[in-house]
């Protein structure tokens, strides 16, 4: 039975390229050789840059000023990745999703993908500097009531990174807290002007 994994809803920039069954990596080291540079590089360098900051700060008051000055830093490297891994998004299999997570990911096509399709999956996170290079399968299609020529696909992941889908955890939670935290912030202001309308 495949591990669940928490998915949220939010529109990302994916690509999905449907490839045969042979051309998909048979083991992570495989992945790992296929993978283009900019992926590898922005994953590593995410991974160390954040534990290298969180150990700097647990010295004391006296190393925020350099953890600053390693966070400006790591803001300058963040901004060119983005660029780098923006040169690896194809319009041409450029979709956007509805639902993403760790186990799998949903976007709307007008394409006709068959179901156990093999597909090569780019994720793209430009909030976290970061990306995703895997493969999975075409697990899931629904058509949509609003237009009935698109398709909801649901691609899970059958060949992915630890560090990557560990990557894409601390993406979920971070959205799930921003959502939150505008609900919080909608309902406030709801409140507020529920109470001033009440005001004589």
């Amino acid at each position: 039975m495949t591990q669940q994994y928490f998915s949220i809803k939010h529109s990302l920039s994916v690509n999905i390229e449907p490839v045969s069954i042979d051309k998909v990596p048979t083991s992570r080291l495989a992945l790992e050789n296929e993978m283009p540079i900019p992926f590898k590089m922005a994953n590593d360098v995410a991974e160390i840059d954040s534990n290298a900051l969180r150990s700097i700060r647990n010295i004391g008051e006296q190393a925020d000023a350099l953890a600053d000055f390693l966070q400006m830093q790591n803001n300058k490297i963040n901004l060119i990745m983005g660029y780098v891994l923006a040169q690896q998004d194809h319009p041409e299999s450029r979709f956007n999703t509805t639902v993403f997570g760790a186990g799998e990911v949903k976007f709307l096509a007008h394409g006709d993908l068959a179901l156990e399709q093999a597909v090569r999956i780019k994720i793209f996170l430009p909030n976290d500097s970061s990306a995703i290079y895997c493969y999975g399968i075409i697990s899931a299609r629904e058509a949509q009531e609003i237009d009935d020529t698109l398709i909801e696909y649901t691609a899970s992941y059958t060949r992915i990174r630890d560090i990557d889908r560990e990557i894409l955890i601390r993406a979920t939670l971070r959205i799930q807290q921003l959502q939150l935290k505008q609900r919080a912030e909608q309902r406030q202001q709801q409140d507020l002007q529920d109470d001033q309308q009440l005001i004589p």
